[in-house]
């Protein structure tokens, strides 16, 4: 018999377990693959963005549709306290442009290391190769999980209180399959659909066969993309940098334009991407200087016209997308086609179709409804004794810090309620 039973040994159930072990509780992790913590080892491309330093106001903006729901949590945990719970452990941060978090090897695996040391230097109990089938439920109250393991078989392990940390659907390969949102449904749990968030986009008529192969992973900075529904009404904007694909863009701004409209998307809205890429000027000044350009280089062709406005790679686009002679003469472009330039150059347009699904997307969209969980405890409303933390919860956020603080952050309330209830 187990005080508490963690499914899912990730940001949230890690940090969970840390918690309610130091208080001398009785607790056992339970994690599917050979190895825990596998996404949160991978996360920021191997660097692990831990958090934000923005105000807390400021810091909501960030967290969806519901962020008064993370007020508890926050209030109890936030950024602060993060940055000194992992200095306790041993591990050192810095902080980057933008109040973003770091540790200072710029590695995550010293993030996973520092959680796990802790954890294996509790009284806590770790079965990994282990997935929870089931949770064990008598007139509304957990009393346990079924679960298989490799070396163990079918077995069921008991506890007053579990915190389904299992994670969403993002990077599968990590073991986010959707086990706990499952678990939760089962329970009789309303499910927000879930999608794939913070993800690359697919465009309509963009693929290596008809883009040159030098655009392929090439970025572009200081560029503003829009997105705007099928009637031009504009629905969300960005600017910074993005990166082009074999078949579709991503990068920051991208990344963070799928999360708005990924339920769009999903909904089979018609949703189109607008790329400025003179963002410093105005069409009229970018059309004089166009001009310009084509009366000072009217012996040289076109390619050499637009090098004066374009990077290499980006050449070959604008030859794609305008469909004009590259050979061409300056001095006899006319005024139609040096309008096609400088409609590629302000307003590069694409089809959206799809996204890159949650083989590459960074966080799940969806999840348990928050409207049956308490808030203050992250107790189920309808199960006494669980309660929930991190990415199996309808939660997500921007990039930038705050999906891991979100995780953080609710692993550790879930674990001091966890603790203190009868």
């Amino acid at each position: 018999m187990y005080d508490l039973i963690i499914i899912g040994a990730g940001a949230s159930g890690l940090i969970s377990a840390i918690v309610a072990s130091s208080s001398g509780e009785k607790v056992l992790l339970i994690e599917k693959m050979s190895q825990a913590g596998r996404k949160l080892r991978i996360t920021g491309k191997g660097r692990c963005n831990l958090t934000n330093t923005l105000p807390l106001k400021e810091f909501l903006k960030h967290c969806g549709s519901e962020p008064r729901f993370l007020y508890p949590a926050f209030n109890l945990f936030f950024s602060k306290e993060l940055i000194n719970f992992f200095e306790q452990l041993g591990l050192k941060t810095v902080e980057e442009r933008g109040g973003r978090i770091f540790p200072q090897s710029g590695k995550a695996q010293d993030v996973f290391l520092a959680l796990i040391n802790e954890i294996e230097d509790s009284s806590c109990q770790v079965l990994k190769d282990t997935q929870v089938t089931s949770l064990m439920i008598e007139n509304n109250r957990i009393v346990g999980v079924k679960a298989q393991s490799r070396t163990k078989g079918n077995k069921e392990y008991l506890a007053k209180k579990v915190i389904l940390a299992a994670g969403g659907e993002s990077y599968p390969l990590t073991g986010s399959q959707g086990d706990g949102i499952r678990l939760a449904k089962a329970a009789g749990h309303n499910i927000i659909p879930t999608l794939p968030s913070l993800v690359g986009l697919k465009l309509k008529d963009y693929n290596q066969e008809r883009i040159h192969p030098s655009i392929v992973g090439f970025g572009v900075r200081n560029v503003k993309a829009t997105i705007s529904l099928e009637s031009g009404k504009k629905i969300a904007e960005e600017f910074g940098e993005l990166t082009f694909r074999e078949n579709g863009v991503e990068g920051p701004i991208i990344i963070t334009l799928s999360r708005q409209i990924a339920r769009l998307l999903s909904q089979g809205e018609r949703l189109f991407l607008n790329i400025d890429f003179k963002t410093a000027l105005s069409e009229q000044e970018l059309d004089e200087k166009l001009l310009s350009e084509l009366n000072i280089r009217g012996k040289e062709d076109l390619r050499s016209v637009l090098r004066a406005f374009l990077p290499h790679e980006l050449i070959y686009l604008a030859i794609y997308q305008t469909a004009l002679d590259p050979r061409k003469k300056a001095s006899f472009v006319t005024s139609q086609e040096r309008k096609e330039i400088l409609a590629f150059l302000k307003h590069c347009q694409f089809e959206i179709i799809g996204d890159f699904g949650y083989e590459q997307a960074i966080v799940t969209q969806g999840g348990v409804d928050l409207k049956e969980i308490n808030p203050k405890t992250l107790e189920s409303k309808l199960i006494k004794g669980l309660h929930f933390a991190g990415e199996v919860m309808d939660l997500d956020a921007d990039t930038g810090g705050f999906n891991l603080q979100i995780a953080f952050s609710t692993g550790y309330l879930a674990a001091q309620n966890a603790e203190k209830e009868d």
